[in-house]
């Protein structure tokens, strides 16, 4: 993510009648994709992620397809720190029907697990409407906000607040513990920080180590991983869901590091249907199976 002007400056825009839905397809790094169209470059199969105000491109993509880059730069917030990056101003880039001038994509370098993703999809491309982000049955959708698409209308309306970037934070319960959750479909796994690890009975002394989370900045940091019960959210239970239990950078930058916090990732929406409203800022959860 990056700071709020760059957010504001895409031009966000139904330029066509907004389309039933696009297959969302998991790439070889796990990661939900859907196709995306540039102007002039074409249509890839770019990460669908509720956790980027901004969109963004890999280097190698840039290089492959010959995308203008800028003299301007800008600063990344990223789960495991900042860095600075350069920018790209974008054609129209369509999703679903739904379309957006004017984004300003940062350029991450290459993916250090060699999977050749043209990029990053993010709020500056979908944050004026309804995304129906439906894993379970492997398909995504833009909708005009105040859309509840059918099959949800009964689902409850979980409100939902703004932190950094206009990112989208609900409440989650995990036993009688509250914790404030970032919703950010660009993690394949769900991470919780310490505080929130400790209130829940989590000792580190007894977890198995986790994987290295690198996040967009593929700055480095390390995990541990366990399985936590009674996870609730909406009219979601899940009776028991992974976790990967870091103090990230990002905790600061939210200003949750002193807080029970989540990243909610995309594990916990295995057999979950999402639908987030935001310019609504509303959050319907529903349990479809997979």
């Amino acid at each position: 993510m990056r700071g709020t002007p760059f957010f504001a400056a895409a031009l966000l825009a139904s330029a066509s009648p907004l389309a039933a839905e696009v297959p969302m397809a998991i790439a070889a790094s796990g990661h939900a994709t859907v196709p995306v169209a540039i102007d002039g470059v074409g249509t890839f199969d770019f990460v669908l992620d509720t956790g980027a105000s901004e969109s963004a491109l890999y280097d190698p993509f840039v290089a492959e397809h010959d995308i203008p880059v800028g003299e301007s730069e800008d600063q990344l917030v990223g789960q495991t720190g900042a860095v600075t990056v350069r920018i790209a101003a974008l054609p129209r880039v369509t999703m679903d029907g739904h379309s957006a001038e004017g984004i300003m994509a940062a350029i991450l370098d290459a993916r250090p697990d060699g999977v050749p993703l043209p990029g990053i999809i993010g709020l500056d491309l979908f944050g004026d409407a309804v995304l129906d982000f439906d894993l379970p049955r492997g398909r995504a959708a833009i909708l005009e906000s105040g859309t509840v698409p059918e099959g949800m209308e009964e689902a409850e309306s979980v409100a939902a607040a703004p932190t950094l970037g206009e990112l989208l934070t609900i409440p989650v319960h995990i036993g009688d513990v509250e914790a404030l959750a970032v919703i950010d479909t660009g993690a394949r796994k769900t991470r919780i920080n310490w505080r929130l690890g400790h209130l829940i009975g989590l000792d580190p002394s007894t977890l198995d180590a986790g994987e290295t989370i690198q996040g967009a900045t593929n700055m480095p940091v390390e995990s541990l991983e366990a399985r936590i019960a009674d996870v609730r959210f909406g009219d979601v239970t899940l009776a028991e869901a992974p976790v990967l239990v870091a103090d990230l950078p990002v905790f600061e930058a939210f200003g949750v590091a002193d807080r029970p916090a989540i990243i909610f990732g995309m594990d916990w929406l295995e057999a979950v249907r999402m639908v987030i409203d935001f310019p609504e800022r509303r959050v319907r959860f529903a349990v479809t199976g997979r």
